[in-house]
């Protein structure tokens, strides 16, 4: 049996996907676009249900104007036929839920309903009759609570049986004008689809379905013919589906409190989306989560870094050496594969501890709070706040950010989010920023993560300002969201989300970081003058361009982090660890006892939680994505603070990876993708510049003012030369893909 799992947003469907599947999922993508597409199964009595799990949408309607995300769910529903479908509802938001049910009932195919959160509906006095909607539509009603697993037993064994075809007598709602619609389609085509869908489907305009269903049927002539109702009518097939959910209600559904009641979520949106108070509320979760992330994670750290440092480095050091492989190979595979494995590893309990901290703020329904807040900032200086939805999962991962642009509904919306999105501090970023942290900044570790992660919003909103004064001249729309209500995020379902995104995470970083590791580690072995390697030789060639930021002539190893960094933020750290621990290598270790190492890694892991809330902020000391030797390396190439933060802003803000470029030209065109690259590479730069000079300006006034000038001066022109383009309507087509763009005037 192969199911589709359709629900609105916020109903709680994926986590039902989720407890009913477990682990056994598998992501891809939607035909023809970079959606994730979600596929799982499960067994019961060697019978395998397979489930896919539809982006959430409030109607079963596709036209021109919806969004990626409604056109995927119409596309498979509608189009690829499942065997039958799960329709999720929110059991506390009944009314608003059965709209889609409706259009569900009208294409007459096999269905089952799971009406979720019966918990909250009980707690606001909503009772609703299970087996009397059973009788009423016909097909089989299942009372579930994702979250805490309740009657996902239940929905299993049902799910293994062929589902029942709805009898709710629909056509009694519907005007006799429509029914005669639903008769002629009846004579003019034979298909699967309900023709009294696709009735109210052509009443409200849209044509896609038929042309795609029937194009033999001139359409032209059956809109000519029924012109007048559908111009009269059509707003009205909306009104009869939510009279038949009125109907619904009132047979099935019964409210013991009065719905006027003040509850935890109002008094919790009091404060958490006040006008005054609801940013800094906000910027204190994003701190939280800093905080989380970097005290929790280091804490732990030794079980990831220092034990498999002894596995992965020292091990393969020392067994290498054993069996009489020359010394250049060994170094190679010590210092680049085992480092490589190892700096992969030691990115698990800061990341690991990222995602737990978002899962648990998604999951308790403030995100979309968050997202509300930001809007109405955004709003006010001329923005939409419709971008930051899909930017606040850039806090992720970049990539997942651009995907999600896909649920805008204008391009001008997604081109916006584009590019604002790669400024939002990813998850690579942060084990930059804790690395720098510990070996700079160890009393306010925190601190200065959190004012990375603000400035790169800033910078994702000048962006904004920048692309709206030049290429693009939308105005921002209203933003209309679907805020949930709040509740307790449930352990397993918390586990479950921040383990498929760490594990894509993981794999992801891999295979880029693992390569690039040994690649380093080979030039780093191969000299091409009597004292310098490769790398070192390139590194340094490069390396004055990076002067007016703090990068001294002899941290060229900096400069090749920047370099690789292109590839994946992910790969700096593993650079940065195996450049500056070759400049202090200890060569192959006289002994090697990997039970000893496991045992010290497992004291200082318990040292460090027993202190932490002593000091939590120094517990950063025992992170170490690098080893204790390129850490000092490190800290002695860098001349300053100062330097170090510098250095920091540049990772932030200049050239996306090359993952983040290629859903940039996926999602829009390759023209965007080197604007993208073109702009962040020049902010990057001038921030860094201006940031190292200014705070300088006491020591080398002259020289820091006229570094300083020459940056933003440099921004200056980069600006005015896309409001020049901007201007220029062959080339905006061609940036755009779009043959009727309109030049700004």
């Amino acid at each position: 049996m192969r199911y589709a799992l359709v629900g609105n947003p916020n109903c709680g469907k994926t986590t039902i996907f989720n407890v009913l599947t477990g682990l056994n999922q598998k992501v891809g993508n939607w035909s023809g676009v970079t959606v994730d597409k979600k596929v799982g199964y499960f067994k019961v009595d060697n019978q395998q249900v397979e489930i896919v799990d539809i982006p959430g949408i409030y109607s079963l309607s596709a036209s021109d104007n919806s969004s990626i995300d409604e056109q995927i769910a119409f596309n498979y529903v509608i189009q690829e036929k499942p065997d039958a479908i799960i329709n999720v509802l929110d059991a506390s938001n009944l009314e608003r839920s059965m709209y889609l049910t409706i259009q569900l009932l009208e294409l007459n195919v096999p269905m089952i309903l799971a009406i979720n959160m019966v918990d909250v509906a009980n707690k606001n006095g909503v009772v609703i009759n299970f087996d009397g909607l059973s009788k009423l539509l016909g097909i089989n009603v299942f009372p579930v609570i994702g979250s805490k697993g309740v009657g996902i037993n239940e929905l299993k064994n049902a799910l293994i049986k062929p589902q029942l075809t709805p009898h709710y007598d629909l056509r009694s709602h519907y005007s006799k004008d429509i029914l005669a619609l639903d008769n002629q389609l009846q004579q003019l085509r034979q298909s699967d689809i309900a023709n009294l869908w696709l009735a109210g489907e052509l009443y409200e305009g849209r044509t896609i379905q038929l042309e795609h269903d029937s194009p033999d049927i001139d359409i032209n002539a059956l809109l000519t013919e029924h012109a007048k109702l559908i111009t009269n009518s059509g707003h009205k097939i909306p009104e009869i589906r939510y009279s038949i959910v009125d109907d619904i209600i009132e047979k099935t559904v019964n409210y013991t409190t009065s719905k006027s009641r003040r509850n935890i979520t109002q008094i919790l949106d009091s404060v958490c989306m006040n006008q005054f108070l609801g940013i800094p509320v906000f910027l204190m979760m994003m701190y939280l989560m800093f905080f989380f992330s970097i005290t929790f994670g280091s804490a732990v750290q030794p079980l990831f870094d220092d034990f498999t440092a002894s596995i992965f480095i020292d091990g393969i050091a020392y067994y290498s050496n054993a069996i009489g492989l020359p010394e250049q190979l060994t170094m190679i595979l010590s210092q680049g594969l085992g480092t490589g494995i190892n700096t992969v590893l030691a990115f698990i309990p800061q990341i690991g501890f990222l995602f737990i901290f978002l899962s648990l703020l998604e999951d308790s329904g403030y995100m979309s709070r968050a997202a509300f807040v930001i809007d109405r900032f955004m709003q006010s200086i001329g923005l939409s706040g419709k971008a930051f939805v899909p930017m606040i999962v850039g806090f992720g991962c970049n990539v997942a950010s651009i995907m999600a642009s896909r649920t805008l509904e204008t391009r001008e919306d997604r081109l916006m989010t584009i590019m604002m999105a790669p400024f939002m501090s990813c998850g690579a970023r942060l084990a930059i920023f804790s690395v720098f942290a510990t070996a700079f900044f160890p009393e306010h570790g925190a601190s200065v993560i959190f004012l990375l992660y603000l400035l790169g919003i800033i910078a994702a909103i000048l962006t904004g300002y920048v692309i709206k004064f030049t290429f693009l001249k939308n105005e921002a729309t209203p933003f209309v969201l679907d805020i949930p209500k709040y509740h307790l995020p449930h352990f397993s379902t918390i586990m479950l989300y921040s383990w498929n995104r760490l594990k894509s995470f993981i794999l992801k970083a891999g295979k880029v970081i693992v390569p690039i590791a040994i690649i380093i580690g080979s030039l780093n072995s191969i000299n091409v003058t009597k004292n310098e390697s490769a790398l070192n030789y390139a590194g340094k060639k490069i390396t004055p361009i990076f002067a007016p930021m703090g990068v001294s002539d002899d941290n060229w190893q900096a400069t090749v982090g920047l370099m690789t960094g292109v590839l994946a933020k992910e790969v700096v750290v593993g650079t940065l660890n195996t450049l500056y621990t070759q400049d202090d290598s200890q060569g192959i270790p006289d002994s090697y006892s990997v039970t000893d190492n496991f045992k010290n890694a497992i004291y200082t892991t318990w040292d460090n939680l027993f202190n932490m809330d002593l000091n939590p902020i120094t517990s950063n000391e025992a992170d170490a994505n690098m080893s204790s030797s390129a850490m000092g390396n490190m800290t002695s190439k860098f001349s300053s603070g100062l330097a170090a933060f510098s250095y920091l802003l540049f990772v932030l803000l200049y050239i996306p990876c090359i993952s983040v470029i290629g859903a940039t030209v996926r999602e829009s065109t390759r023209g965007w993708a080197i604007l993208s690259i073109l702009w962040s590479s020049t902010i990057a730069y001038t921030s860094a510049v201006v940031v190292y000079q200014l705070g300088n300006i006491f020591n080398t006034p002259d020289k820091s003012i006229i570094y300083s000038t020459i940056a933003i001066i440099g921004l200056g022109i980069v600006i005015a030369i896309m409001r020049y383009l901007s201007t220029r309507i062959k080339f905006v087509a061609n940036l755009t893909g779009c043959s009727t763009c309109q030049v700004r005037k």
